[in-house]
C-alpha cells in the first residue's frame, strides 16, 4: 500500500484515537499505527486486506451464493419425500477465513450490518468454513441457475446442486 507522508500521518492519528475510544482492541490498533508510522512495508500490506475491494460482480455472485442455499433450504421444507437428503448438507457454511477473509467479510456484512440472511446459522465459527469454497460454490450455482424452478426444486435437483 502506497502512501504519502502526510496519509500515513492521518492514518497514524487514526489509530492513536481508536486505542482510546475501544480499548478493548487497543493492543491491535497501537500496533496498526506503528507499522504505519515507521513505513513497514510488508505489514502495510495488511492493510490491503482491510481496506480490499470487491467488484460488483463478486459481491452479487455472493448473493446468489447466499440466495441459492436460501432456495435450497425452502425446496427442502416443501419436499414430501426427502429421499435420505441430510438438512446438514444444505446449510450455508461461509467462506474460509484463511484464503477467502474478502467473501467472509461481504458474508459478514450481509449478515450482520444489512440484516439480511439472518436465518442462516452462522455456527460457533462466524461462517468461517476453514476450507476453501468458491470453486464448489461455482458449480453448485452452475447447477441451480439451470434449474427451471428455482426456489421448487426437487428432491433429485437438490441432490444435484450440492453434489455438483
Amino acid at each position: 500500500m502506497e502512501m504519502t507522508h502526510a496519509q500515513r500521518l492521518i492514518l497514524s492519528n487514526q489509530y492513536k484515537m481508536m486505542t482510546l475510544l475501544d480499548p478493548d482492541n487497543a493492543d491491535r490498533y497501537r500496533r496498526l499505527q506503528t507499522i504505519i508510522e515507521r513505513g513497514f512495508g510488508l505489514q502495510m500490506r495488511e492493510l490491503d486486506r482491510d481496506f480490499g475491494e470487491l467488484s460488483e460482480e463478486v459481491c452479487r455472485t455472493i448473493i446468489n451464493v447466499m440466495e441459492m442455499h436460501h432456495a435450497l433450504q425452502v425446496s427442502w421444507g416443501n419436499l414430501k419425500e426427502k429421499q435420505g437428503l441430510d438438512e446438514r448438507r444444505l446449510a450455508f457454511l461461509g467462506f474460509d477465513a484463511a484464503t477467502e477473509a474478502r467473501y467472509l467479510s461481504y458474508v459478514r456484512f450481509l449478515v450482520g450490518t444489512e440484516g439480511r440472511y439472518t436465518h442462516f446459522d452462522s455456527g460457533s465459527h462466524g461462517f468461517n468454513a476453514q476450507t476453501k469454497m468458491w470453486d464448489k460454490y461455482q458449480r453448485m450455482l452452475a447447477v441451480w441457475l439451470s434449474c427451471p424452478r428455482q426456489y421448487h426444486l426437487s428432491a433429485v435437483e437438490i441432490a444435484q446442486i450440492i453434489n455438483a
